[in-house]
């Protein structure tokens, strides 16, 4: 399938300068699940509460750090209503993975090979009805089952839960799930409303991504010391005394 190049939608931090202090903390990161999962060929979700909190910046650019690192990448877009992950990559697609759940397209007539060196993206085009069955029952987790032979990661956007419970589904075939908190976006009774519909679901939850904190509100107290930290950063890439 030909690529068509659209305009990206979000920053991916590890295309270009990768001096970055986002692009640090997605190595940590990287670096973080790598010692909770050793295992090859493994399946992350990640996930949110409601949108716009970062997830699928977060997911792209994540998926796109372990690809640099040398491990072969498959970045799933399953958000199947508001589908966005290959637009992260600036592309425009014809075919998505709703085709396949429902028998229309083989994996390999949708998958986007080598959108990045070592990444490929499973995408997804919108479907309004009968979202969540397509992950139920046995056609979603056979793909998974096939496409974990062919990867040493998956990672798999899902929508926010506060929209749908499809990561709550997915979180059955995964081996961890990754959730993306925004900074004072979420209330702590829907952070533990959400956290037990994963537990009743027995995922393994890795832990919490806080994201969208603005460094320049922390400047009393035990916060001051992450002020501090990005100024370190700051300093030690520039080579700074």
């Amino acid at each position: 399938m030909a690529n068509k190049q659209i305009k990206s939608e979000r920053k991916i931090f590890f295309k270009g300068d990768q001096d970055t202090q986002l692009a640090e903390s997605l190595r940590v990161l990287r670096t973080n699940i790598h010692f909770m999962e050793e295992k090859g060929n493994r399946v992350v979700v990640f996930t949110s509460t409601i949108p716009k909190e970062g997830k699928s910046t977060v997911a792209a650019n994540y998926a796109m750090s372990v690809a640099i690192s040398g491990e072969k990448v498959l970045l799933v877009d399953c958000d199947i209503r508001r589908p966005r992950a290959h637009s992260s990559f600036g592309i425009r697609i014809d075919h998505g993975m709703g085709s396949i759940l429902m028998g229309d397209k083989a994996p390999e007539d949708v998958i986007l090979k080598n959108v990045e060196e070592n990444l490929d993206i499973l995408p997804s085009k919108h479907i309004s009805q009968n979202v969540t069955e397509l992950f139920l029952g046995s056609k979603m987790k056979n793909l998974l089952k096939e496409l974990r032979k062919q990867y040493d990661l998956i990672v798999l956007d899902t929508p926010p839960l506060a929209v749908a419970t499809d990561a709550v589904i997915l979180s059955e075939y995964s081996d961890g799930v990754v959730y993306v908190c925004g900074y004072d976006m979420v209330s702590k009774k829907e952070l533990l409303n959400a956290k037990k519909m994963l537990d009743r679901a027995k995922a393994n939850i890795y832990g919490i991504v806080v994201n969208k904190i603005d460094k320049r509100g922390y400047s009393y107290g035990n916060y001051g010391y992450y002020n501090n930290y990005y100024s370190y950063y700051e300093e030690y890439i520039k080579g700074e005394k």
